[in-house]
């Protein structure tokens, strides 16, 4: 008994360092929560300030000098703010996005946001990191009504430079012949795709939640490593299941696509049409069916523990 009572009271004995840097670490992130808060809304004002041109009237050479004084805010932040602010000063609700989560939340999406379109924006942005955003914002470019003939004459003709050796060139010259780089190419993936199909391996049911080796391994060689969704070509960083692995609980690699972190969240934003089939007729959506198995089981509660903090 004794042992026991001696015990409770070291545990309730703190070290007075271990006091001290509790502390510290505790104002430091008090105040460097509070300082993000009174930043942004600085650079809400800031626009404003500006076009009034009240530093000025208050006696500082620029509005860079008064934002430095006043707000330690640094040129590249003035200018920021004086930037995004043009872009939403017609748009209320992305202008409460930056007040909650800084300028940098709706950088992706200034040139994008129309009056007409701000409620849309803003809840994308709230929902979503800024590089989820970027991703978003950039597929959301190519679907729209401007951008479709110059994206689809991207596609009719694109030019690839490829540096090999004096040996392979030679050979490659060859095997061309009379033909065009376009066919040799299109049979090179053909039987490059052939070859890749034999050694498929079969789907692992009832499994857990490893991949094994030999499905990972046949899944990662079909894309070199890097993301599958089209156009993207940064390394993959998930193996994302698109039937969702916690209905399934099977791991079938024509359905374990290696993605990278920003699709990889658009997929499970809901926001990827054609989830099901293959990566290349993908494309984004713009808005989740929130209705469906996946969101209501699944992808609703990741959303919600993946929610970017403000």
């Amino acid at each position: 008994m004794t042992n026991v009572v001696q015990n409770a009271t070291k545990n309730q004995v703190q070290n007075p360092d271990q006091i001290l840097e509790k502390n510290l670490h505790e104002r430091f992130s008090f105040y460097g929560k509070n300082a993000k808060e009174w930043t942004r809304k600085c650079a809400l004002l800031l626009p404003e300030i500006n076009r009034l041109r009240i530093w000025e009237k208050k006696g500082f050479k620029s509005i860079y000098e008064y934002a430095r004084i006043l707000a330690g805010m640094s040129t590249n932040a003035v200018n920021a703010a004086l930037w995004v602010g043009r872009k939403v000063e017609d748009k209320p609700e992305l202008k409460k996005v930056i007040e909650e989560k800084g300028i940098g939340a709706i950088r992706p999406i200034a040139n994008l946001a129309t009056p007409e379109t701000d409620k849309f924006w803003a809840e994308k942005a709230r929902e979503m990191s800024k590089h989820t955003l970027e991703a978003y914002a950039k597929e959301f470019k190519k679907s729209c009504p401007g951008a479709k003939n110059y994206y689809q004459n991207q596609i009719l003709f694109s030019d690839l430079n490829i540096q090999v050796k004096p040996k392979t060139a030679e050979k490659l010259q060859k095997l061309k012949g009379q033909g065009s780089w376009d066919d040799l190419m299109e049979k090179f993936i053909n039987l490059y795709e052939q070859k890749l199909e034999e050694n498929k391996p079969i789907p692992q049911e009832n499994a857990k939640r490893y991949v094994p080796a030999k499905i990972k391994n046949y899944v990662l060689v079909k894309t070199n490593n890097t993301c599958a969704f089209p156009g993207c070509t940064k390394e993959y960083k998930y193996l994302h299941h698109t039937w969702r692995f916690a209905l399934t609980k099977t791991h079938d690699p024509d359905s374990l696509i290696p993605l990278c972190k920003a699709h990889e969240r658009l997929a499970h934003a809901g926001l990827i049409e054609n989830e099901n089939q293959s990566p290349e007729s993908w494309k984004i959506k713009l808005e989740a069916n929130k209705t469906t198995e996946k969101w209501q089981k699944v992808d609703k509660w990741v959303a919600e523990y993946r929610k970017p903090s403000s």
